[in-house]
């Protein structure tokens, strides 16, 4: 039984290799919400925060088996994290194909090892690293969506400052007596980065669908799961349905922003100092041990 693992991690990687070959020259029929959003990324590939941590080119082999997965099995049963993507600029394909590339890293890391020590001349049963093999796949499965969820909520920090400065410029062109819709819209041009592109194309979007700009802004708040897009939005809804002047309202908007991002980063000053207490105080004991045994040794031995 032992001398046939590697035949059967052999023939494990020839089958693996031939069922990429196979879906990779298999054309199917795209799906066309999943080719818009495709054209959406490339669109934000330099704007989006996830464009340099993107696993490869859009329409690689993983991408492509990442898309079949989804079109046999369907999205509510690999449970993607959309919102995050939306945020990111990223494909359910690009994603799901990640999460198989990570999966097959681990299903085929543990296997290796009995090979190799039958190889060298020694002795392992197959069934404990075929175990791990499944387990560590499983692990592996679920690394891309931690991953995913951090860089999320990295992104939408960042996009809480930037909206706090959107909020600045709204105000200042308010002030010179721009309108609800053009103080929107002025705003928006002067910023640069990708919070400004998604704040431009949201606009663009809304203007294009015969809507008022606030609502593009809503819309992209609601898609990215930034409240804080989102109330600026209803008071320039108010602003520009009643008329009302929402300049004061506005800066307190931006005051209060800012206070609630300056008390985030002073949280996480206080957790990162938190952090270094354990390391900081076993430095500490290993030094007293070791600059104090040679006396303690001296005084034990006489």
């Amino acid at each position: 039984m032992i001398p046939a693992a590697p035949a059967i991690l052999a023939g494990a990687v020839v089958g693996l290799g031939v069922t990429v070959a196979i879906a990779g020259a298999t054309r199917t029929r795209p799906d066309l919400t999943d080719l818009l959003r495709r054209m959406d990324a490339r669109r934000l590939e330099h704007s989006s925060p996830g464009a340099a941590a993107s696993p490869g080119a859009v329409g690689s082999a993983l991408d492509r088996l990442g898309a079949r997965l989804i079109g046999q099995v369907g999205e509510g049963v690999i449970r993607l994290p959309r919102r995050d993507l939306d945020l990111l600029g990223r494909t359910p394909a690009q994603h799901v194909g990640q999460k198989i590339g990570f999966a097959l890293l681990g299903l085929l890391f543990p296997a290796l090892v009995p090979a190799v020590i039958t190889l060298a001349g020694g002795h392992l049963s197959f069934t404990v690293p075929a175990l791990l093999s499944l387990a560590l796949a499983a692990v592996a499965w679920l690394v891309p969506d931690l991953n995913v969820r951090e860089e999320a909520a990295s992104a939408r920090q960042e996009f809480r400052y930037a909206v706090a400065s959107y909020l600045e410029l709204v105000c200042l062109e308010r002030a010179a007596d721009a309108g609800p819709s053009e103080a929107l819209r002025k705003a928006a041009s002067i910023g640069e980065g990708w919070v400004y592109s998604r704040l431009r194309d949201a606009l663009t979007s809304a203007e294009l669908a015969g809507l008022p700009p606030w609502e593009g802004l809503r819309q992209l708040s609601d898609e990215l799961g930034v409240p804080e897009l989102g109330a600026p939005a209803d008071i320039m809804a108010v602003a520009g349905e009643e008329g009302a002047s929402v300049y004061s309202t506005l800066q307190a908007q931006a005051s209060g922003l800012r206070g609630a991002l300056l008390t985030d980063a002073q949280t996480s000053a206080n957790i990162a100092s938190e952090k270094m207490i354990i390391p900081v105080t076993v430095l500490v004991l290993l030094m007293s041990l070791y600059i104090g045994y040679p006396a303690i040794a001296r005084i034990m031995a006489a």
